[in-house]
């Protein structure tokens, strides 16, 4: 049975003394008057408090009149609630006391009861208690009573906080260093210093150092300058130039931090170099008497408008001609301008050939020996390929028929690819 439930002039007694109280009055009742009718009826009860339950026999037939006739102990926040009749035919009875909270203030502690579910913060008004945003409650003002429990107040103590040298005092407790710069809306930069973490709770008298530090990136180029090369082409005239590959600067990029504490310069770190190799500008200059119609690529080199090496020169007489596109060749070799026909007596298939006029203003330039025709017999020395009948005859009209010299710079096998 619960304590403090029932009480005999102001004070209290125990359920089960409550009980045997109960039956000595029916016993009495009883004895005085025999067989005769009770001038009350009695009931039983079933008292639930906390989960303990006890039986009392009572002529009550309301709460009410049960709480006067037991005079009962009962707090304004206390709750006391019928169930009705259960199957064994008792009245049921519940009591649900208010929790009873402790609060600590400093040197001051207060008992109270609370209205069960309220806040803690409406408790702490209803008791006199006001509180301070500097201050720490525990339990948290914003969480219901439910059960007995105990309320600590800690008032806010001083904190200090020293941002580059400049001191802020604040009141604070039971909150982080993290939670107490937010509250004061100091900001953290990314690379801000302090002596503490910002986990750590406030202690009374804590001193926080933050130390402003600003990183600052920068990148620094040097160019490296393209060096200008010359390089002879056989595939253009004596005196003219042409730019082969655009020269571009090189560079070498340096990126280093500054580190800045409390706005000083406090040393500069490297971060990254990188390079970029300048591209030298490559300029052709001419070697031949004047540009080569074929511009077909051979291993051969020009002095003074004539190959460096060969085997041997022919001269004689050198024509042009054209064909319909899709021809081929009578060796079996690609038909390209850079192809000319022969005589595979004189001049075998698969020789190698510069062609150029004795006169030196025409220059058909670099061939491979690669067709025949009608060329046996003709007089002709070679026939040079000027590109497809629709596209290049007037270029055929145009070289006609040129006295030349032909040098051989390789000898070919006269071999033919047919099938």
């Amino acid at each position: 049975m619960p304590k403090d439930l029932f009480t005999d002039n102001g004070g209290s007694v125990s359920g089960r003394t409550a009980v045997i109280a109960a039956m000595a009055v029916t016993a009495a009742a009883v004895t005085c008057l025999g067989a005769a009718k009770l001038a009350r009826p009695q009931y039983t009860a079933l008292l639930t408090e906390n989960g303990i339950a006890v039986e009392i026999i009572t002529s009550a037939e309301t709460i009410e009149g049960f709480v006067a006739e037991q005079r009962a102990k009962l707090h304004p926040f206390d709750k006391i609630t019928a169930a009705g009749v259960n199957e064994r035919g008792i009245f049921e009875i519940a009591v649900e006391r208010a929790p009873t909270v402790t609060i600590t203030d400093g040197e001051i502690t207060k008992t109270a009861r609370a209205i069960k579910g309220e806040k803690v913060a409406d408790l702490m008004i209803r008791e006199g208690f006001t509180v301070d945003r500097c201050d720490a409650v525990c339990p948290d003002l914003g969480l219901d009573i439910l059960d007995d429990c105990e309320v600590e107040v800690t008032r806010g103590f001083p904190v200090t906080v020293r941002i580059d040298g400049e001191e802020h005092r604040f009141l604070a407790a039971g909150i982080t260093v993290g939670e107490l710069l937010v509250r004061e809306r100091i900001a953290l930069g990314a690379y801000d210093e302090l002596n503490v973490s910002t986990y750590d709770i406030v202690t009374e008298n804590m001193v926080i150092n933050i130390t402003r530090v600003r990183l600052e990136t920068r990148s620094r180029t040097e160019y490296v300058p393209y060096d200008t090369v010359y390089v002879d082409s056989p595939y253009l005239a004596m005196g003219e130039k042409r730019v082969a590959v655009e020269g571009r600067d090189g560079s070498v990029t340096v990126t280093t931090c500054d580190k800045y504490v409390s706005g000083v310069l406090l040393k500069t770190e490297l971060v990254d170099t990188t390079s970029a190799e300048p591209v030298n500008e490559v300029i052709e200059c001419g070697t031949a008497f004047a540009e080569p119609y074929s511009k077909r690529e051979g291993n051969f080199t020009l002095k003074d408008g004539i190959p460096e090496k060969y085997e041997y020169v022919l001269e004689g007489k050198v024509t042009a001609y054209t064909a319909a596109e899709g021809s081929g060749t009578y060796s079996g070799r690609p038909l390209v301008i850079g192809s000319c026909g022969v005589d595979p007596d004189v001049i075998p298939f698969g020789s190698e050939v510069y062609i150029v006029s004795k006169d030196r203003t025409h220059v058909y330039g670099y061939a491979v020996a690669s067709d025949t025709g009608d060329i046996k017999g003709s007089g002709v020395l070679a026939d040079a390929y000027m590109g497809t009948f629709a596209d290049n005859y007037d270029d055929a009209l145009n070289w006609q028929a040129q006295y030349c010299d032909v040098y051989v710079l390789s000898v070919g096998d006269n071999s033919v690819f047919w099938g």
